[in-house]
């Protein structure tokens, strides 16, 4: 007699049962302790239940950090709601991204410090729009620039500039931790300024 279909609730519990041997296997082994193998075995399961609920294990990955990306997207959407002009929003939006980083030094290392190994699979890429930050940045950029108080230039490039530079204030004094780098939370706000400083027109 075949096994009744998993119901919805069920499918659901396995994956998040999936997510947490995963994050569970990461904060003790790392990224190179963590392979479908190791994942299947705390969690109890098959590997070939693993790939019914994930496509690689780069989807796995991501999957351990949504809770912390999807409140982050919550705390830019309220940022954006408050109207504030575009270079005070962009100094607002860059100081959230620090100070959500700092609250969640597991997502920073695991994800935004992340290194892909070479088994891993690189995943599809999408648009840098797909994100909450890159999003709101971008759009500020734009309305100020309309409104000529953020100097020309490549709304998207711009973007990126803003991200890389405090992402490399928060990166700088992990990676090169053998040397006397000022502090992220004195190192970022000083980033921040400048990056704004250099939008004004």
């Amino acid at each position: 007699m075949a096994r009744p279909a998993a119901t919805e609730e069920q499918r659901q519990e396995q994956r998040d049962r999936i997510r947490r041997a995963a994050a569970d296997v990461h904060r003790e082994l790392g990224v190179s302790g963590l392979t479908v193998r190791a994942v299947a075995k705390r969690a109890e399961v098959s590997t070939g239940l693993i790939y019914r609920y994930f496509a690689n294990m780069s989807d796995l990955m991501r999957s351990i950090w949504i809770g912390p990306v999807v409140e982050f997207g919550r705390q830019v959407d309220m940022i954006t709601e408050k109207g504030e002009e575009p270079l005070t929003r962009i100094e607002s939006l860059l100081t959230a991204y620090l100070d959500w980083a700092a609250a969640n030094p597991e997502v920073l290392r695991g994800l935004l410090l992340f290194v892909r190994p070479g088994p891993i699979e690189l995943p599809e890429l999408q648009a840098p729009q797909d994100l909450a930050l890159h999003r709101a940045l971008q759009a500020a950029i734009v309305e100020g620039q309309a409104a000529r108080t953020v100097r020309p230039g490549d709304p998207t490039e711009l973007t990126q500039v803003l991200w890389a530079g405090v992402h490399g204030a928060l990166a700088l004094p992990i990676n090169l931790d053998r040397y006397a780098i000022t502090p992220s939370s004195e190192l970022g706000p000083a980033m921040i300024a400048a990056l704004v400083s250099s939008l004004r027109t």
